[in-house]
């Protein structure tokens, strides 16, 4: 008996004009307009938070640590400090530079949160260095490599990440 019922109801009346007629009963303008304003006070709401947050604080870096000149001009803030008979290099890197090439379009924004911290520890009259790769994250750091590189002087601290440091193969 319910075939029956279906197949008439079909007959007479499609599915596509069913559907049609369920959408022209209720304007498709008054949903987006119900949902541009939410949107709307959404983010007036979240303005006037933002507006009432206070700038966090500009702190210089450790009074032990220099910075390095011309660094914050070129791929990040390099600061240096000696500690005993160690010298130490800290530099803090975007995920944009430590790639070549990597981020092209702007619009993942995801890939521009990662930040690298290099450490570089060396000693004078040696020609290799301490070299140890870290992740920054919001909550925590992690250290993604430790390596034994040749020394490198303040102006090539930076380039390492560009160049193949590896074993050579025939």
């Amino acid at each position: 008996m319910w075939k029956r019922v279906l197949r008439e109801a079909t007959v007479r009346q499609p599915w596509s004009m069913i559907a049609s007629k369920r959408c022209l009963s209720s304007p498709p303008t008054s949903k987006s307009a119900s949902v541009d304003t939410l949107l709307l006070r959404y983010l007036k709401e979240h303005y006037v938070e933002v507006s009432k947050m206070n700038p966090p604080p500009k702190m210089n870096p450790p009074s032990e640590f220099s910075i390095v000149k011309g660094a914050l001009d070129g791929n990040g803030p390099v600061l240096t400090r000696t500690y005993g008979n160690e010298e130490i290099k800290l530099s803090v890197m975007r995920m944009a530079y430590a790639v070549p090439g990597g981020v092209e379009d702007d619009e993942n924004d995801e890939d521009m949160n990662q930040l690298f911290l290099h450490v570089d520890v060396s000693k004078p009259g040696q020609d290799k260095s301490l070299h140890f790769l870290c992740g920054l994250y919001p909550d925590a750091l992690g250290v993604h490599s430790v390596s034994l590189r040749p020394k490198l002087d303040s102006a090539d601290f930076l380039e390492v990440t560009a160049t193949y440091n590896g074993p050579q193969f025939a």
